[in-house]
């Protein structure tokens, strides 16, 4: 049973290995917006790194700036810069990358002061920089295609495709809705129990956030 389940995880890396040209990394605070004007988004609750697969070359990445902060009052504020896009950036096959903040700030401050103007680099594995952009490229817009959970987003050319099955359209529309809420619903009430009391809390933030939108 022992060397049947190693098995089973053997070939599930080496399949995921085979796939796996690039791997970029964002920490909680760099939120990816768009990769190769690929509208992409980070989840509801955060998780401390979004995983995204591309195929090695050349990708221009759109990105901004985002934290939360807590104030004794029991207040916070929600930071966030305007679009910083990489353009050009050199990712090589079976190579993995990081977006990281250039002398991220340390209090509230320092934090308003980045948001104005952020510097955002990737490194890769060894922890050289391979892009850098120097304050927001972009105003703000409204990015589509948003991702509720937040996971490892591929965005390959060449990857594998699912099976089509057939079902009459009147049944599939209703089946569809009611499954695509059903499926929503169950995993944000198992992300709710998982989710640490900060994430709770940024969870929160951002209701508050929509609803005063």
């Amino acid at each position: 049973m022992l060397k049947k389940f190693l098995s089973v995880i053997s070939l599930s890396v080496l399949s995921v290995s085979a796939w796996a040209d690039v791997v970029l990394t964002a920490p909680e605070e760099i939120i990816v917006l768009a990769i190769d004007d690929q509208e992409v988004s980070k989840g509801l609750i955060s998780k401390k790194n979004n995983s995204f697969k591309l195929d090695a070359g050349v990708h221009s990445i759109s990105v901004k700036y985002q934290d939360i902060f807590y104030h004794a009052s029991g207040e916070h504020d929600v930071l966030k810069s305007n679009i910083l896009t990489l353009n050009q950036v050199p990712l090589q096959d079976g190579q993995s990358y990081k977006l990281v903040l250039v002398n991220p700030p340390k209090d509230f401050d320092q934090a308003k002061e980045f948001a104005e103007r952020p510097t955002i680099a990737i490194q890769n594995q060894s922890g050289q920089k391979v892009a850098e952009q120097v304050g927001a490229s972009q105003q703000n817009k409204s990015w589509l295609g948003q991702n509720l959970f937040g996971a490892v987003t591929d965005l390959r050319k060449d990857k594998p495709q699912a099976t089509v099955v057939y079902v009459p359209e009147a049944h599939a529309q209703v089946t569809s809705a009611q499954n695509a809420t059903n499926v929503a619903g169950n995993q944000l009430i198992e992300l709710w129990k998982k989710a640490t009391s900060q994430q709770r809390k940024e969870f929160t933030a951002w209701l508050t956030e929509q609803a005063s939108r």
